[in-house]
């Protein structure tokens, strides 16, 4: 096997043109290429694996990392457990590794353990914040925990820690996502939430870097600019608290675009901000995960391959691709990946940058229970 994929990737740089002296040692492709599935974290149609050619797909095939679970997904606790648990054992089979089973349990409005479901109602940050008792938070946290952990899921990607200062925003504070508008007590509550997950076992994913609370658009459905708008010295406070305390498992990128940052590209794409800002000026070194790429801010303006090769070049180690079914019946998943070989070929993407986020990756997995 080991020869095969090395050949495959040699395969891949010859055709791009690439000199031999730029062809990498054969064991350090051998080594590569088999892992570049595990920094894609994706989601899928159905509830049950069984037929799922497509799902099998991205077990075996693409080798995926790990798996994000939507409504479309879930039917009720059972068969919930039951389709997570049929994702590992697969996955398990394929790679040989343990699989990140994630989902956004945020609680109140963003929770995909739903009431309609069977699951009980949960607060929401907007709740939590204007109730203020950082132990109800916890607790709150524990109880989501619970829930996620029962029914096989490992990784939360909560809490959001934007800072809900505009009135106007439409996807934070519109949605009642956001504990408040005050920084201090933003990263308070937050640290709750991470400290009642983290005691049932469950990772978590401080979002959106570096900040959404300020927009008047939703980068769910196009292009939004918070140039004017944006106030790092609010919207970082959090971070840099939960960053230095130990509190951050990983931290989700936003798809917002501020020139003052970088005038080129939004946030996911941006070395300035991820290489720079969040892990230069604020030193995190924990894994970095993508909002999701086939949102309207990313994927209207570039293509799911280029954005992955940008966005692991500034500094993300995990692609969220929430539905791998592309409008043309392609694999997203598959067209990602093959972008980044090409990528790596071309010597566009440095292997080491690669290397790196897969090796996040894999201490972020070690963390499963």
């Amino acid at each position: 096997m080991p020869r095969l994929v090395a050949a495959s990737l040699l395969g891949v740089l010859l055709a791009a043109g690439c000199g031999a002296a730029m062809v990498p040692d054969p064991a350090r492709l051998a080594a590569l290429e088999p892992e570049l599935g595990s920094l894609l974290l994706v989601g899928f149609r159905g509830t049950d694996i069984a037929g799922n050619a497509d799902l099998d797909r991205l077990l075996c095939e693409a080798r995926v990392g790990g798996t994000v679970l939507l409504s479309r997904n879930i039917v009720d606790a059972d068969q919930l457990a039951r389709l997570t648990g049929a994702l590992a054992q697969r996955a398990a089979a394929c790679t040989g590794r343990k699989l990140l089973v994630a989902a956004d349990a945020e609680g109140g409005n963003v929770m995909r353990l739903a009431a309609r479901a069977g699951w009980p109602e949960t607060f929401s940050a907007q709740e939590l914040g204007e109730t203020n008792d950082f132990v109800l938070t916890e607790l709150e946290a524990r109880r989501i925990g619970t829930m996620l952990r029962a029914v096989g899921i490992n990784w939360n990607l909560a809490p959001v820690v934007d800072v809900g200062y505009n009135p106007a925003n439409p996807v934070i504070v519109g949605a009642a996502r956001s504990f408040g508008a005050n920084p201090q007590l933003v990263t308070e509550h937050a640290r709750a939430f991470v400290q009642g997950l983290r005691a049932e076992g469950v990772l978590t994913a401080l979002k959106h870097f570096p900040g959404h609370g300020s927009s008047f658009g939703d980068s769910h459905r196009g292009f939004t600019d918070v140039t004017a708008t944006a106030a790092p010295e609010l919207e970082l406070v959090p971070y840099r608290a939960l960053i230095e305390e130990g509190f951050a498992d990983s931290v989700m990128t936003a798809h917002v675009f501020n020139r003052r940052l970088d005038d080129q590209r939004p946030a996911t794409l941006s070395r300035a901000t991820i290489g720079g800002l969040l892990r230069g000026e604020l030193g995190f070194k924990g894994p970095v995960i993508s909002d999701d790429l086939r949102m309207g801010a990313i994927e209207q303006h570039y293509g799911v391959g280029e954005a992955a090769v940008l966005a692991l070049d500034a500094g993300v180690d995990v692609l969220l691709i929430v539905d791998d079914r592309l409008p043309d019946g392609r694999s997203a998943a598959q067209v990602a990946l093959a972008a980044i070989r090409q990528a790596v070929a071309k010597g566009t993407l440095d292997p080491a940058r690669v290397e790196s986020a897969i090796e996040r990756v894999r201490a972020l997995r070690g963390r499963l229970p």
